[in-house]
């Protein structure tokens, strides 16, 4: 327990660290004044003035940030070292550097985790169903054309809402022609008809069933880009999952929304989860730390006051109207919007707590 918390713990400094060393390395790039790079949200515990910036710890684990002369004072210090002072596309860069460092981070974890499973991964699915995740060689569904990752609808005309009711239709055919009814990933359904073939007294197609999609890389060039190809499609299952949380919000249906959702308290407890395989669980680990990571830089850049995509609307609307508006202005909507995240950060928690340790 003590282990997988420690691992926990690191696990969050790392993907803080990563994020907040991407506003680091930009803003020193481009001349800035780093006042203090913080791990976790004040009051601080313990903090360290290093050169030139102070390096803080704090208590609300909620994860981290880089404050920069000038963010909240166009005025504040040496103008040319002056966070406001800068081009508007430096300051662009800046705010978004901690985004990409997490998408790269990301994107080099899946890759790891892909390549270490034969180029074979479980794709992003909204909703479960029936795919196929194998066809065996020298049987009926390899002659058909069927292939990994088609999705199974139905048995000569019944519907199939799981794989042991696939393979139940399949057996009560026995010896005569079955009739199904596939999509493949690219959305287009078809019809196959085929015999099964006796193996040991049962009748078989040829086929391992699986809940999840299962997505293959084959030639060099998927293979080189998975873990990017594979980034893009959890970022679409991201916000397909965010449009249902959404309309259940819409709906009232709050029961729902609180099991979807989890804050620290219910990432740790699932991190504890997967840690219990030990050695084993070191690859699915790495795919959540690469999950984590992912849906860091997907939220942060959402244009919501006190985020990344907060303060990068802000500078977007200055390169577009060629003004800046009012830094007091922008100083309340951040302090408002930062208000409202860690209410919603300590409501998750204490939904977290609810579910995880009733």
């Amino acid at each position: 327990m003590i282990i997988t918390i420690i691992i926990f713990i690191l696990t969050l400094l790392v993907l803080v660290v990563i994020h907040e060393f991407g506003h680091f390395l930009l803003a020193k790039r481009f001349g800035i004044l780093v006042k203090e790079f913080g791990f976790g949200i004040p009051p601080r515990i313990w903090g360290k003035k290093i050169g030139e910036t102070i390096y803080s710890l704090n208590w609300l684990p909620f994860g981290g940030f880089v404050k920069l002369l000038g963010e909240e004072d166009s005025h504040e210090g040496s103008p040319e070292r002056n966070f406001a002072n800068k081009p508007v596309w430096q300051r662009i860069t800046v705010v978004v550097a901690g985004v990409v460092m997490n998408l790269i981070l990301a994107w080099v974890l899946f890759y790891i985790v892909i390549a270490s499973q034969n180029f074979r991964v479980i794709s992003p699915s909204i909703d479960q169903g029936v795919y196929i995740s194998k066809v065996e060689e020298n049987f009926p569904a390899k002659e058909a054309g069927i292939k990994t990752g088609d999705r199974l609808l139905s048995v000569d005309g019944k519907a199939v809402s799981d794989f042991d009711e696939a393979k139940k239709f399949i057996k009560e055919k026995g010896a005569s022609a079955i009739l199904l009814k596939l999509k493949d990933n690219k959305g287009m359904e078809r019809e196959v008809s085929l015999f099964t073939k006796e193996v040991d007294g049962n009748r078989l197609i040829g086929v391992v069933f699986t809940p999840f999609l299962i997505k293959e890389f084959n030639t060099p060039i998927e293979k080189i880009f998975s873990g990017i190809t594979y980034s893009f499609d959890l970022i679409g299952l991201t916000f397909a999952g965010l449009g249902k949380t959404i309309s259940q919000l819409v709906a009232g249906d709050f029961g729902r929304v609180s099991q979807s959702v989890s804050g620290p308290v219910g990432i740790a407890a699932m991190s504890g989860e997967i840690l219990q395989g030990g050695w084993q669980a070191a690859v699915p680990y790495l795919w959540f730390v690469g999950i984590i990571s992912l849906t860091l830089a997907i939220f942060n850049i959402f244009p919501i006051p006190a985020l990344d995509g907060g303060r990068l609307l802000f500078l977007l609307i200055e390169a577009i109207t060629k003004k800046k508006v009012k830094a007091e202005i922008e100083n309340i909507i951040h302090q408002v919007g930062f208000a409202v995240l860690i209410t919603l950060a300590l409501l998750v928690t204490y939904s977290d707590i609810k579910k995880f340790f009733p």
